[in-house]
């Protein structure tokens, strides 16, 4: 996976005040878990979006702090604002090259399948799925090509096409997604009205009531 440099700093001050402050300012509040400790740290906001929206949660990061320090780290969380939903706050994990990492990998689907084309529907039920691996080993997604699927086909974890390099930790049971029926649309009341009218008026049957709505022959 492609490595990302992201300037940041320490952060001295802790606590509710400094940290609006911050936010204010234009910077995100962060904390990042490491193997010799925990380190507070600020990140311009505008800078970590752009490379968010462009890498996405699971790509590795080099944080730069200061001049000297450069930490690879993955994001192991975020908080956003529930109104103005921007990120508020991130806390990342420190990694380290030849130590298996554990994370989420983003299932990605790709192609429209025959069972789609039929009228089926498309049923997802695993969005992300935790996996083990080296971090240079961590794949952006694990991508599901649906485009042979029929109504009724289904793809579970044990089916995904991933390296074996990865380690998948679900269970391989589980189903990923399925080509379900597709709903039972039921005819109009008013075309069955029409069907049945039909039926009646068919000749050499006896419907009830028709004798009495008939007019009377009259004898010449």
């Amino acid at each position: 996976m492609t490595k990302n440099i992201l300037e940041v700093k320490e952060r001295e001050q802790k606590g509710k005040g400094p940290v609006k402050k911050l936010r204010r300012q234009g910077f995100i509040p962060a904390i990042m878990y490491g193997y010799k400790g925990n380190k507070p740290l600020s990140i311009h906001y505008s800078e970590f979006q752009k490379m968010f929206e462009e890498i996405g949660e699971h790509a590795i990061i080099t944080l730069n702090i200061g001049e000297e320090e450069k930490i690879d780290v993955i994001v192991k969380s975020f908080q956003m604002d529930p109104v103005k939903r921007n990120i508020i706050h991130i806390d990342f994990l420190q990694i380290q090259e030849g130590q298996v990492l554990r994370t989420e990998i983003p299932v990605r689907v790709i192609g429209t399948s025959k069972g789609i084309k039929k009228g089926g529907i498309l049923e997802e039920y695993v969005r992300d799925i935790e996996v083990e691996c080296f971090p240079k080993d961590i794949p952006e997604s694990i991508t599901i090509d649906v485009t042979d699927l029929d109504i009724g086909d289904t793809v579970h974890i044990r089916d995904l096409p991933v390296s074996d390099k990865l380690r998948i930790l679900a269970n391989q049971e589980q189903v990923v997604l399925a080509v379900g029926m597709p709903s039972k649309i039921e005819e109009p009341v008013v075309e069955e009205a029409e069907e049945a009218e039909e039926e009646e008026a068919a000749p050499g049957e006896e419907v009830e009531g028709a004798a009495a709505a008939a007019p009377e022959e009259k004898s010449e």
